[in-house]
């Protein structure tokens, strides 16, 4: 596994660790003290979008996207790769696209300093943008990198008639 992919799959997995911790603590806060903890719905929410974001690029380099075969169990060996492949680019330009705009608005919202409305204590929304495109970046350069190593896998079914 690729170094980025691991800091991002353990950052992820601590991200969702500290979010049980939390709602087990508003719970009991609720439960025991009759009170709330502070913004807990926002910072949960926050959270969950960054985990979801940071296990992107991981879940891609172990192949464990989820995917419909039905069809193209059905077509040709040959076609099927190409088709593949085809979807391999489409998704490329798709994620990189993403990933500059989710770029260009996480500068915006920290240039701002940028917090969620209604809460009452001011949580930061840049740091899960910034998150977000790190791993719309990831995910692109996986899809990249797969595409490759299909290319290079294929390369005789490809292009030998």
């Amino acid at each position: 596994m690729r170094l980025y992919n691991k800091v991002s799959g353990y950052f992820g997995g601590i991200v969702i660790g500290a979010m049980m911790l939390l709602v087990a603590a508003e719970v009991g806060s609720r439960h025991f003290f009759g009170s709330s903890i502070e913004s807990t719905v926002e910072i949960v929410g926050i959270s969950l979008a960054l985990a979801v974001f940071l296990g992107f690029s991981p879940c891609e380099e172990g192949d464990k996207h989820v995917r419909v075969e039905l069809v193209v169990r059905l077509l040709p060996q040959r076609v099927a790769i190409v088709l593949e492949l085809i979807v391999y680019i489409m998704a490329i330009a798709i994620v990189s696209a993403a990933a500059w705009r989710v770029g260009l608005d996480a500068h915006s919202s920290w240039k701002v300093g940028e917090v969620l409305p209604g809460a009452n204590l001011q949580v930061p929304v840049y740091p899960t943008k910034i998150a977000a495109f790190f791993g719309y970046l990831a995910f692109g350069f996986q899809l990249a990198e797969n595409f490759i190593a299909k290319v290079r896998h294929n390369k005789r079914t490809i292009f030998d008639a």
